[in-house]
């Protein structure tokens, strides 16, 4: 703590269904941080991301029991604030 950092913020990343490999597991970085906020990447296995776009329509942010009802496991006060989709190549 002490950090003067606000947030955490969950960075949820999650990948199209057209691409070949996805993990089996959940995957999460190393943390990082600016100078505001802490950031962590989280990838998805296929069939997690397939249930997050059934939850949100692709329109929304997860809550976090809904991240959570996902398997994603992060400590309080994490919040989900982006998904990347991927450009193709």
């Amino acid at each position: 703590q002490g950090s003067g950092l606000k947030g955490p913020f969950l960075y949820v990343l999650s990948k199209a269904t057209t691409m070949v490999h996805y993990p089996d597991e959940i995957e999460y970085s190393e943390k990082y941080a600016d100078n505001t906020y802490e950031f962590r990447h989280v990838t998805l296995p296929k069939n997690i991301t397939k249930e997050m776009y059934r939850i949100t329509q692709g329109k929304r942010l997860l809550k976090e029991d809904e991240w959570r009802s996902l398997g994603v496991q992060q400590s309080r006060g994490w919040e989900h604030y982006e998904i990347h989709r991927p450009e193709p190549h």
